[in-house]
């Protein structure tokens, strides 16, 4: 099957830039003297009236023959009406439109592929608040999770990525909110804080931040104090709480609303998975019942709170790569991580953000671990470390490591279905390709200015592992991979090398400021420069081929 994604995505791609030069031939009425779907000999030729349609024996691309366009067509004009009609012949505007035709194909096909990714989506996820995390900028403004904002600064918003958008553009400044809660509408008024986002692969942006989630923090619960209510109530780390006094829990915030701060007497329902017996990968869930009585605690300023042993699930530690920064520390599984220098950390996301913040500094992280019965409070310094990894496409990248995550999935938000989908596909179908050119542009440049090694070209076996990997992952993954190494054979098309469509491009425009065609000796020395430059790219490319997979 790899060889056949191969094949497909290699044939797609250049029988699509062929299929450019051909429409707009023969829509200037240019005479094409054959379209060919792949190289070498004929298996099927047909002609129709001056065309000869083929199927060749080798299915790598395919090639279209213009009238001209070789410059050495004389004993093909056949009868004298036909020398008006060759490519030399043609103004330099049609010339411009049949060779930029190509490339503008491989740069239209992803529009397609994203439109119909685009438009099989019925529903987006909707402007309403998921969660809320505990002292940010939306907490303070009286936010709550399940409110939905109707409008920002008098714009109506439906989506919840317009709310993110105008929310991340925002930082310092004040944002004026509608928003509907059980019926009633309100408005609020927050000033999103500017923050600095680190990704573990070295990505930073610069952003505003209101404390807000889409997707709510599931009511999982953790209990790490064997001595504790919680404990005794026969509660265990995992449980799904679905109600408490008879009231629906939807997230962890809402198990903090109903436990209150205050001790009283609480009666919970919960989900518990099971195992099924010979298939791990199924969970039954069975309903359980609690009877939870919370303890009076006063700690050292005389403050009273209510204890009940209760943890967020997603909190504990699920997993520590061996050598890892963590696995040094002492980390281990089943670890429930608290503060961060210090700090309290409510979520997984939120001490991850702060470790991505300051990659080099070290940072002292604080657990507590179930001993014997007992709980003890550990910690110990940390630093995060970067290590090269190859991911599936076989590219070697750098992360920073930290080695520990938890296994607790969030919740789903909220929904909403797309109003326009043709219009919101068309659009959001341009955008994205309008983003990866933008992209790829950018990567370009930074690889012909030395800020990116030139080990990111590849050659024909990252062709090949790239349709194979993403051919396995299925056809939405391999039909996305197309749309994107179409954009990049168009770009590397315009590109302005002699033997490249970019290239014939670039001797037109010599051709349109001198206002008469280059000379034979001319075009010869345009064209060895091309094939130099070609001849290094590709050295280069195959170089990075055999180092990548053949040499590892």
């Amino acid at each position: 099957m790899s060889v056949l994604y191969f094949l497909l995505l290699v044939g797609v791609l250049v029988v699509i830039h062929e299929l450019g030069h051909f429409a707009a031939a023969k829509l200037l009425d240019v005479k094409v003297l054959r379209f060919s779907i792949g190289y070498g000999r004929p298996l099927v030729r047909v002609k129709l009236r001056e065309t000869e349609y083929q199927i060749a024996a080798v299915p790598l691309g395919g090639y279209v023959r213009i009238l001209g366009i070789e410059g050495d067509d004389g004993d093909r004009l056949g009868p004298r009406t036909d020398a008006g009609r060759s490519f030399a012949s043609r103004p330099l505007w049609q010339r411009l439109v049949i060779v930029f035709a190509g490339p503008a194909a491989n740069l239209v096909l992803p529009v397609i592929i994203y439109f119909v990714f685009f438009a099989g989506h019925s529903t987006l996820p909707a402007a309403v608040i998921g969660d809320v995390l505990d002292g940010g900028v939306a907490a303070r403004a009286g936010l709550e999770p399940g409110d939905r904002v109707l409008e920002i600064d008098g714009r109506p918003v439906r989506y919840w990525e317009e709310l993110e958008t105008a929310v991340r553009s925002s930082s310092g400044r004040e944002l004026h909110l509608r928003v509907s809660r059980n019926g009633k509408v309100f408005e609020r008024y927050v000033a999103p804080l500017d923050e600095t986002v680190r990704y573990r692969d070295g990505t930073v942006t610069q952003q505003g931040r209101i404390g807000i989630t889409h997707a709510p923090f599931a009511p999982l619960i953790g209990v790490i104090d064997g001595d504790s209510p919680a404990a005794r109530a026969g509660l265990h780390t995992g449980d799904l709480v679905i109600s408490i006094d008879g009231q629906a829990v939807r997230n962890w915030s809402d198990v903090q609303h109903h436990l209150g701060r205050f001790a009283r007497r609480t009666s919970l329902v919960y989900f518990r998975g099971a195992e099924l017996p010979g298939v791990p990968q199924i969970q039954l869930l069975t309903a359980g019942f609690a009877d939870l009585v919370p303890e009076t605690q006063v700690d050292a300023a005389l403050h009273r709170q209510s204890y009940t042993g209760l943890e967020r699930a997603e909190m504990f530690v699920a997993h520590v790569d061996a050598g890892s920064p963590a696995g040094a520390a002492g980390l281990r599984p089943g670890d429930l991580v608290t503060a961060l220098d210090g700090t309290p950390v409510a979520h997984w996301l939120d001490l991850d953000q702060r470790l991505q913040a300051a990659p080099d500094r070290a940072f002292r992280l604080t657990w507590k671990r179930a001993v014997a019965g007992r709980t003890e409070t550990m910690s110990a310094e940390l630093s995060q470390v970067q290590r090269k990894h190859l991911d599936d496409y076989g590219h070697a990248a750098t992360r920073l490591v930290f080695g520990a995550r938890n296994d607790v999935d969030r919740g789903t938000g909220a929904t909403i279905p797309i109003e326009g989908r043709v219009g919101f596909a068309l659009s959001k179908a341009l955008e994205r390709t309008g983003e990866t050119i933008s992209t790829m542009v950018s990567g370009v440049f930074q690889i012909l200015g030395g800020d990116r090694p030139g080990d990111a070209l590849g050659g024909p076996l990252m062709m090949y592992r790239v349709a194979s990997v993403s051919g396995n992952q299925g056809w939405d993954s391999f039909l996305l991979m197309l749309a994107l190494i179409s954009i990049n054979l168009g770009l590397i098309n315009l590109l302005p090398i002699p033997m490249l469509d970019g290239g014939h491009l670039l001797v037109f425009a010599l051709e349109a400021t001198r206002r008469r065609p280059l000379s034979t000796r001319m075009r010869e020395r345009v064209q060895l420069g091309g094939l130099i430059v070609v001849g290094l790219i590709t050295v280069l490319a195959l170089r990075n081929d055999v180092m990548r997979y053949l040499l590892r």
